[in-house]
């Protein structure tokens, strides 16, 4: 037996079994269509929701109160669409890709509208409205420096940027970085200048050529084929040191709701109640919480950041149903002391603050089973731990609400969704060459460790290839990073190391690929390290993350070589200490802040490489803070709950 698994009635045809059960539709029209107010598919009849009224709040700012509805989000949405086709964005005018294994037409990208906000009420309708446009939408963070928006301006070439009033100095320099800085400035007749760029309201002006009906994407007739339009692209850090656009279709981000909710055993009947601060831009949030709280209706509350205390305000009052949560929220609900008054019983009703919570899921980074535990024993409902990717939407979770079933998934992250493939690859597999073309992938036997490769509906068709859209003269896209991330069945190399057991769950032992896991963010290595390097008085530095479980997160640590060869011992503490403080400045001003090196400096004589190159390490790891007789530099101090300060 081997660890090849599909949680579907079939895997044939990458998955087009289970995507022709997903009605081929714009994204923005799947959401409004109410997909699970009928058994389906994927809708089994314990999943099935009341209809959604067009009065029905969906989405409700949870410091003023103001509420969009069900109706209100469709009828914006067409108005903002409207509103962005008469700045001349026309969504027949498509660059479209070469063929993947993923997407056998090529991918076809429209004019791109980069959306830059934290979570909000106003978010759901500009993204829907993008969609509706048969536009193609680039989420970005609001705390990325110029320097990191300028990298995906350079390769997104947005024709229309959405932003806060907060985040356009940093965007308005970014787009001055750019060669072709000009071309951001060309919308109708107007009085939009770099100066005062336009407010965002004017896309809900009314306008007669407001459409009734979104932009019909044209999907394929032919059932082998896969739908090719973008709707969105993602930003997943590479291990070489910059962000990769992440190509996914309208309906990758269907099908992803679609399986997600055929496993939502904590629906229970009961009309869902979420808290809205997981980032709208990031996978897990738009996936998970934006897209599907309007196709089941459900209530979101909308915070730009995480509190503790708000958070812990809001359930009782609220009556939150589930809780959507990185790793380290859960470490927070397992042991600070804040939540402890919220864990009494109330004699009166015999439950907690958390009565309301049927459960919750983590996701984005490993959670340790005792954490778990404890919030159970804590609070009383269960944590599930979920696996997902930027290039994949989620992939796998955990079933069941008990405490049985939460200790029977101890270690592991479940089983993959419906529809969702997965393979532990055998390691002549892993070690194939990405040119091998028509290779079957082989798979593991169970229990065996190998890197897990994933196919589905859901996986991106490409990563946009760098520089696509600045190269005047015309030349084939560069498409390596996607044939090296695709196997030429259609399966996606997560770089992550792990096992399936006969009962189909999966566990992640280990990874391939350098990335530092911060929270539920991707760190680069080597981002940091050119931003250290790019100091006159650094010879080399390499970066690794190094874990804090009472925060269940890691951090980047820094191994630096000072210039000059005079070696560490030499230097003197005052001057250790001043370079350090010099390179924290450098590293906050260059990069967002969960990059920053919380993990701390360590000051080192050399870094251990191999005949090639390339930094080990592994080594780093193993000799920790006080490599080869490094001196560390703690540049942060903690809260007092176990937070580190920024």
């Amino acid at each position: 037996m081997f660890s090849r698994l599909a949680m579907s009635k079939t895997s044939d045809n990458n998955g087009i079994g289970e995507a022709g059960a997903v009605p081929a539709l714009n994204t923005f029209e799947f959401c409004v269509s109410q997909p699970f107010i009928a058994e389906s598919p994927y809708t089994p009849a314990s999943q099935i929701v009341p209809r959604i009224e067009d009065s029905r709040p969906i989405f409700i700012d949870h410091k003023s109160g103001r509420a969009l509805t069900f109706g209100q989000i469709s009828s914006d949405a067409l108005t903002i669409a409207s509103g962005l086709l008469s700045l001349g964005l026309d969504p027949n005018h498509i660059y479209k890709l070469p063929p993947t294994s993923t997407c056998l037409q090529g991918p076809e990208i429209a004019p791109v509208v980069l959306i830059q906000l934290p979570n909000n009420i106003a978010f759901a309708p500009i993204l829907l409205g993008t969609f509706a446009a048969g536009l193609t939408a680039t989420l970005v963070s609001p705390a990325l420096t110029s320097d990191e928006l300028g990298w995906i301006l350079q390769n997104a070439h947005p024709r229309a940027i959405i932003t806060t009033s907060a985040s356009l100095p940093a965007m308005l320099a970014a787009i001055n970085q750019q060669t072709d800085h000009k071309e951001y400035y060309h919308p109708p007749p107007s009085t939009a200048t770099p100066s005062s760029p336009l407010d965002w309201k004017a896309l809900l002006a009314p306008s007669l050529s407001s459409p009734s009906i979104p932009f019909q994407i044209p999907f394929p007739l032919s059932p082998t084929s896969t739908p090719s339009r973008t709707a969105v692209i993602l930003w997943s850090s590479g291990t070489s040191g910059r962000s990769k656009g992440v190509l996914l279709s309208h309906a990758a981000l269907n099908f992803s709701m679609a399986s997600l909710w055929h496993d939502m055993d904590s629906y229970l009947g009961q009309r869902q109640r979420w808290l809205g601060y997981v980032p709208f831009y990031h996978v897990f949030g738009l996936c998970t919480v934006l897209l599907m709280s309007i196709a089941a209706g459900a209530a979101v509350y909308t915070m730009p950041s995480f509190n503790l205390d708000v958070m812990l305000a809001a359930v009782p009052k609220l009556q939150i149903t589930y809780l959507h949560m990185a790793p380290p929220i859960a470490v927070m609900l397992a042991k600070a002391p804040a939540v402890e008054k919220h864990a009494r019983i109330d004699p009166r009703t015999g439950k907690n603050a958390f009565g309301s919570v049927v459960g919750a899921v983590t996701g984005g980074a490993p959670c340790g089973h005792e954490v778990v535990v404890q919030v159970y024993n804590r609070l009383g409902f269960r944590i599930k731990l979920g696996y997902g990717l930027s290039e994949t939407c989620s992939t796998a979770l955990q079933r069941g609400l008990s405490e049985a079933e939460m200790h029977a998934h101890a270690g592991d992250t479940g089983k993959p969704h419906w529809g969702v493939e997965v393979v532990i690859a055998a390691a002549a597999a892993a070690a194939a060459a990405p040119s091998d073309n028509g290779a079957v992938t082989k798979s593991a036997p169970l229990d065996t460790e190998g890197e897990i490769l994933i196919r589905s509906p859901s996986v991106m068709t490409a990563y946009l290839p760098i520089g696509l859209f600045t190269d005047k003269r015309g030349g084939r896209p560069d498409m390596a990073a996607t044939t090296d991330a695709l196997t030429p069945d259609g399966f996606f190399r997560t770089g992550d190391v792990g096992t399936v057991n006969d009962g189909g769950r999966v566990r992640i032992t280990d990874r391939l690929k350098e990335l530092i896991k911060v929270r539920a963010y991707q760190v680069a290595p080597a981002e940091l390290e050119a931003a250290l390097c790019s100091s006159d008085k650094v010879a080399d530095a390499g970066v690794i993350g190094v874990y804090d479980a009472d925060e269940a997160t890691e951090w980047p640590r820094a191994f630096v070589v000072p210039a000059g060869g005079v070696g560490v011992k030499n230097m003197g503490k005052a001057a250790i200490d001043s370079l350090a403080q010099e390179l924290k400045g450098l590293v906050e001003k260059r990069t967002a802040k969960y990059k920053w090196l919380i993990g701390g400096i360590v000051f080192v004589d050399q870094i251990p490489k191999s005949p090639s190159g390339k930094i080990l390490r592994r080594v780093l790891r193993d000799q920790g803070a006080g490599a080869g007789g490094g001196v560390e530099v703690a540049l942060y101090v903690k809260k007092k709950r176990g937070g580190a300060k920024l």
